[in-house]
């Protein structure tokens, strides 16, 4: 049983030292005048297990990634997919997604849009959500 336990151990303080740093520097700080990525956080809840999903939508000109970027974030820890032509970094919801994690781990690194128009072209919900995860767009 230990060595089942050490990785999930390492695993989870991983995720709290990232969730740690994502909300440390996802905050608007407003006494630094070098400051130009303006943000606005939300805390959605998931309504399938009611765990809290925090999003840091960027309200200021995305970047830009290639596909060698995408492919480089292809791990349930660092989770990039390209759709339609727009870049998106899901890591978060992995572990929240309704369908379950592996359709999102499925996607890591890779462009996912046919899987996601496949499954929910033309929804609103799903597209909306999508949205929140948005960090630029493909070059």
């Amino acid at each position: 049983m230990k060595n089942i336990k050490t990785p999930i151990v390492i695993a989870l303080i991983v995720v709290l030292v990232g969730l740690f740093l994502v909300s440390k520097y996802s905050r608007n700080d407003t006494s630094d005048t070098n400051a130009n990525i303006n943000t606005n956080t939300t805390v959605n809840t998931n309504t399938n297990n009611n765990i809290p999903v925090k999003k840091v939508v960027k309200t200021t000109t995305p970047g830009q990634f290639t596909m060698i970027d995408v492919s480089t974030h292809n791990t349930e820890s660092s989770c990039w997919t390209a759709i339609n032509g727009s870049v998106y970094d899901v890591t978060a919801w992995i572990s929240a997604h309704p369908g379950g994690k592996r359709s999102i781990i499925g996607l890591c690194g890779i462009d996912g849009s046919d899987a996601f128009n496949g499954k929910h072209g033309g929804q609103a919900r799903p597209a909306s959500e999508l949205a929140t995860f948005k960090i630029g767009i493909l070059k």
